[in-house]
């Protein structure tokens, strides 16, 4: 049998523990827990792992409400699958669906 080579000897020969310690929370909790403001929302919706007209959302407005997915964002506006420019200052609230 062969010696390695000092290259591949594992020089930690202490036992690791890779168990970690789960928690879980009521879907209530975690809605509670969510982003708080409009631009943190915006950022959570912008900064997924797929593309954000994916992700249908309802946009509470001071005129009227919106059903749709965000395509862009500017500072000041967002844009909508439906060709739509809602002010951020209008927003209200922002929840995914």
């Amino acid at each position: 049998m062969k010696k390695l080579p000092e290259l591949y000897k594992n020089l930690n020969s202490k036992p690791i523990d890779n168990n970690r310690k789960v928690y879980y929370m009521k879907e209530e909790d975690a809605r509670t827990s969510s982003p708080t403001t409009i631009e943190e929302e915006l950022d959570s919706i912008f900064h997924t792992l797929g593309y954000s007209y994916n992700i249908p959302v309802e946009i509470m407005t001071r005129k009227e409400t919106y059903h749709t997915s965000l395509v862009a964002r500017t500072k000041e506006n967002v844009l909508t699958i439906d060709n739509k420019t809602i002010p951020i200052s209008d927003i209200i609230k922002i929840t995914k669906q």
